[in-house]
């Protein structure tokens, strides 16, 4: 079984690809993933020029990166002229799409719409030979890995993918791990590495969440069983990439970059205690 370590780079998105480089390398991971998005070096309207730029720069850096978070919809996926044949030809070879919105009332219809969008996104994956990978979230109609196994059942593994995600999945509730890596198996691509802390705030002890709140912190003090999510990973015999997501220390770079290599090093830790992670 096999790992890629990889850093999904939102927080950093100011660094030029030498620093997020020097980055990887500095925490101890494997590469980076290229956020295709507004506001960042690669756009959507810019990706045909700019992509390109980035995987040369990359190249240059030592880095190969094969894999892309975005927020593409399923009809700018299927579109002949949308992103993926660009992606492709640049060496990408999975891809984060865009989550499906939650839905308030007649929730069957919307998963429904959901999964006709998904066989539409299967076959634009396949045509182009990239994998899409869907990202279960918190505050979206995906919020467990059992949803996301109706989302893709039947659809084509090779080319569609889910991304386990423990700081978003405890937003909204908690199935055990390996509950959920069994069950999605072979369609379990990606980890997404956040975790959160719960806490109550007295002064709102009167409400109906009873002051409850969630924040991000890195998974040594967050409330995911790290050493449960590889096992569960270990057992379907993962081989994919885990994605370090820093949503914390959003003001200071250096605190962030130290608790990020501390949180790499506590995982490879526990990977490397665990048989043939």
């Amino acid at each position: 079984m096999r790992a890629v370590w990889s850093l999904f780079p939102k927080a950093f998105r100011e660094y030029s690809v030498p620093q997020l480089a020097e980055l990887v390398r500095s925490v101890g991971l494997d590469t980076t993933n290229v956020v295709i998005r507004k506001g960042f070096p690669v756009e959507e309207t810019t990706i045909a020029e700019s992509l390109p730029r980035f995987q040369q720069e990359a190249a240059n850096e030592g880095l190969k990166v094969t894999c892309a978070s975005t927020m593409l919809t399923p009809d700018e996926i299927a579109s002949d002229h949308g992103p993926l044949p660009v992606m492709a030809a640049c060496g990408i070879r999975e891809f984060r799409m865009g989550w499906f919105p939650k839905a308030e009332t007649d929730i069957r219809s919307a998963l429904q719409a959901a999964k006709g969008d998904m066989d539409r996104v299967a076959a634009a994956a396949a045509k182009h030979r990239i994998k899409a990978i869907y990202q279960i979230h918190h505050n979206t109609l995906i919020t467990s890995a059992s949803a996301a196994y109706n989302l893709v059942r039947g659809l084509p593994p090779q080319w569609i993918g889910v991304e386990l995600d423990p700081g978003n999945q405890s937003y909204q509730g908690f199935e055990p791990w390996h509950y959920g890596a069994g069950l999605l198996d072979d369609y379990c691509s990606w980890l997404a590495v956040k975790d959160t802390v719960t806490w109550q705030e007295n002064a709102q002890i009167g409400e109906p969440d009873k002051g409850w709140r969630r924040r991000f912190e890195p998974v040594m003090a967050g409330v995911t069983n790290w050493h449960r999510v590889l096992d569960a990973l270990n057992a379907i015999g993962f081989d994919g990439t885990i994605v370090f997501m820093p949503f914390y220390e959003e003001q200071d770079d250096v605190r962030r970059t130290k608790k990020l290599a501390d949180e790499v090093a506590y995982l490879r830790a526990i990977s490397d205690s665990q048989t043939s992670f």
